[in-house]
Formats: structure tokens, sequence, C-alpha cells
């Protein structure tokens, strides 16, 4: 586990991650609740302004101290930025609060496979898989289960939750990816070159999918297929760049 250092005479190792919040949006009315200040947090991510992100969060913990969301977005936010032990402690106190949030034990599975925690991880995402509502959610939960499993070696496991996630996400390409991927490593090549396949179809402008079905393609010796795959990739590349 990564340690946090503490300054002399601090008793919080979390202190130093609460920071007030600085960072108002132009043309938006500045947020005044702890939820409001979550939902900004989490704006604040996803546009990669991290310390931004973490002054609202900590800001949504001090107005309620007793509600999950606020510790639960402080540690997504400190994961991103790899402070990976105080990350945990605020998944732990968010899911010590609301044990029933799924999403919640999907975030600490995140943070658990940074720490090299992988039976911890799996554990957190079979809990996530149980108590996600969405579909989607619940499947990019199996999804990440299965990708520990692959990491193992463990194909059989791996393509059991990624079938699992297909079904709950259909339409979602990476599944079938990745899914590929296993059967690719399984030597299993037509399989493999039928979900990169399903990928493309459903997201016909990534050019990593036609890079990997070219990869099939060769190991099946159908090298023309191939060269078309990786020219097609390319093309998509070169096109993104301009």
């Amino acid at each position: 586990m990564i340690l946090l250092a503490v300054a002399p005479g601090c008793t919080d190792p979390l202190s130093r991650f609460t920071k007030q919040y600085k960072c108002q949006i132009a043309g938006k009315q500045e947020p005044l609740t702890a939820y409001e200040f979550v939902e900004r947090g989490y704006e604040h991510a996803g546009q990669n302004e991290l310390d931004c992100a973490l002054g609202a969060c900590a800001e949504a913990i001090r107005l309620e101290p007793r509600r999950a969301a606020g510790y639960a977005c402080r540690g997504a936010v400190l994961g991103q930025q790899r402070h990976y032990g105080p990350a945990l402690g605020d998944l732990n106190q968010a899911i010590s609060l609301e044990p029933g949030n799924g999403d919640y034990y999907y975030t600490r599975a995140q943070i658990q496979e940074k720490l090299e925690q992988p039976e911890r991880a799996k554990e957190d995402l079979t809990k996530g898989i149980e108590l996600i509502s969405s579909e989607l959610g619940k499947s990019v939960a199996y999804a990440g289960r299965a990708s520990i499993y692959q990491k193992e070696g463990k194909l059989d496991e791996a393509i059991r939750d990624y079938t699992e996630a297909i079904k709950l996400a259909p339409d979602f390409a990476y599944h079938y990816n990745n899914r590929g991927k296993v059967y690719l490593e399984r030597h299993n090549f037509e399989q493999a070159l039928s979900d990169y396949t399903a990928a493309i179809n459903k997201d016909p402008k990534n050019q990593y999918f036609y890079k990997d079905r070219a990869e099939a393609y060769r190991r099946l010796g159908r090298i023309g297929p191939a060269l078309t795959d990786e020219q097609t990739a390319l093309s998509i590349a070169g096109s993104s760049q301009n």
C-alpha cells in the first residue's frame, strides 16, 4: 500500500487533500449544497481539473460529513491523482455510510487493482454486480472482473464474465473487443475474429478494433484482409488528427 507522508503536527493524513473550492465555472451558478458540490466535483474531474474537483468534493464533505457521496467523490479524484492510499480510505468511509451503493464498490475495486490487491478487487466487483441497478453499470463491473481473471490467466472465467457483460449491454462495442482478446489469447482465432467484427459493427470509427481484427486475420493466415484492416486503422488515425 502507498503510504502518505504526514506533516509534523498533522493528525489527519487527509487534511492536505481538503482544499477550499476556488474554481467557479464562468456562466454557471455557484454550487451551494453538498449535492451540487459533488456534481461540480465530477464535472471538474471529467475535464481533468483535478485540484478543482478535489476542492468541490471536500466542500461537499464539510457541508454534510455524514453523507457518503462526498467521500466517494473525493476518493475517485484522489484515485485519478494516484493518491491510492487516501483514495481507499475515502471509499471505505463512503461504503461504511452507504453500503448498498454498488458504484462505490466498483470504484474501490479500481483502487485496489492499482494497489495490487486483485482478490479484494474481485470481491468488490462481485458486490458491485449484485448491487448496481443499471444494466450498463452492471456490465462494466462484469468486464472489470473479467479483466482481472484474464491477467491471472483464468481465461474461461474471463470469457464467462465478458459474455455476461455483453448480455447486459449488447450495444457496447468494447465488451466484444475485450472478449475477442481473450479468445485470441486462447488461440480461438475464429471466435476472436467474430468478436472483433461485432465490435467494429458497433463502432466502425475505432481504429484499435481494426488493428485487433488484423491480428486475428494474420493468425489465420488471411493476409489480404489483415492488410485491409491495418490500412483502415491508419486512415482513421490520420483523419482524427486533421
